[in-house]
């Protein structure tokens, strides 16, 4: 049974990740191709990310990210979530 919310909470977690890459990609006010040619992944990456068909890969993320300023980074859980 902890094995199972392990593995929710793992999603949940993932599924949080994912919002915010596509909460900040809305406030930078770019297009999935814009975000794509700026750190030379093609479109259909981010879509994949975005649509959660695929386990965003961390170097990915962190490839995507960076030339916005961003990266990604260890933070405690909040108890509250």
């Amino acid at each position: 049974m902890k094995n199972i919310l392990n593995e929710k909470r793992a999603r949940d977690l993932e599924n949080n990740l994912i919002c915010d890459f596509i909460k900040l990609r809305g406030e930078l006010g770019l297009t999935q191709k814009q975000m794509g040619e700026a750190s030379n992944t093609i479109r259909e990456i981010i879509a994949v990310i975005e649509t959660r068909k695929k386990h965003p890969q961390i170097n990915t993320l962190i490839k995507i990210l960076e030339p916005y300023g961003y990266t990604l980074s260890i933070t405690k859980i909040r108890k509250d979530k």
